[in-house]
């Protein structure tokens, strides 16, 4: 009984984990769905999701052989992989692939078709592209980004094959500094002096470190800013109140004098019967004042 349930368990066991990964090969087929024009995004996706359930050989038809024992669960699987290949292609491309017999076929069927590895007029267009980017109103991200796209695909058209690993260190090497003169060369005027200092060094920093140069000179010239204009609100603020101060003391000397012009017109002098004095300080009663 025991070993029955066991089996049971991992029977359920196996179809749940099928199940779960046919839900999420259809949750992200929608994404990039092959429409003839994003083959690289497309393969991409594939590639990774199989590799990471270990299905990668599907695609490369390095499966068992007829006869073996794990060929039928194998042959299984290809037919999941299949279906969900036709299901991230739109309709018209998928038709083109329906009646093919594996998973490998299919994939080779779409790589012959779209893939335009050592495309002379593909090689042409992205080369036009890439010189005529400039930064523009993007940010230095985007900026770098649309440039990475557009690098992603010459390499992928131009499907470089070295031989020898030490030539292929220094081509790499060689690309990446032609890399970093183009998105250089992009960049708005207001990047001139880190692009000087980029280009000053003795050895040329690679592409990350020089767009994160870049952004850096970026934030640090928006703090600054931030700052001067923290300072000229500070000023004007101070200014204002300095103004205030400076004209309350005049407005106290207006109101004391007046409060004494008041004050005199309101004395009566006893003696001499006149006003603005008293009877103290009537000349009349005391004379004239010497000073």
């Amino acid at each position: 009984m025991s070993e029955i349930a066991e089996s049971a368990a991992t029977t359920r066991f196996g179809e749940v984990t099928t199940g779960q990964t046919t839900a999420e090969l259809q949750n992200i087929q929608a994404a990039y769905r092959l429409n003839g024009k994003n083959y690289l995004k497309w393969s991409q996706l594939v590639q990774t999701f199989l590799k990471g359930k270990g299905k990668l050989s599907h695609l490369l038809g390095t499966g068992p052989e007829k006869g073996d024992p794990k060929f039928e669960t194998w042959d299984e699987e290809d037919s999941m992989v299949m279906s969900w290949l036709w299901n991230s292609m739109m309709p018209d491309i998928s038709d083109t692939c329906m009646f093919l017999s594996t998973a490998k076929d299919i994939w080779e069927s779409i790589r012959q078709t779209y893939s335009k590895v050592k495309d002379a007029a593909q090689v042409y267009e992205v080369k036009i592209k890439t010189a005529a980017l400039k930064q523009g109103n993007k940010s230095v991200t985007e900026y770098a980004i649309l440039l990475k796209n557009l690098w992603q695909e010459m390499d992928h058209y131009r499907c470089i094959e070295m031989k020898c690993s030490e030539d292929a260190t220094t081509l790499k090497k060689f690309i990446e500094k032609d890399r970093v003169y183009d998105f250089l060369a992009g960049l708005n005027v207001e990047f001139d002096q880190v692009r000087v200092q980029i280009l000053g060094k003795q050895d040329l920093p690679s592409l990350n470190e020089v767009i994160s140069m870049v952004r850096a000179e970026k934030s640090r010239r928006g703090v600054m800013l931030d700052s001067v204009h923290v300072e000229r609100s500070a000023m004007v603020s101070n200014g204002g109140k300095n103004q205030s101060l400076e004209q309350l003391p005049v407005s106290e000397n207006e109101k004391g004098d007046s409060a004494k012009t008041s004050n005199r017109d309101n004395l009566w002098c006893t003696y001499c019967k006149k006003p603005r004095h008293t009877r103290d300080r009537c000349w009349k009663l005391h004379g004239k004042p010497s000073t």
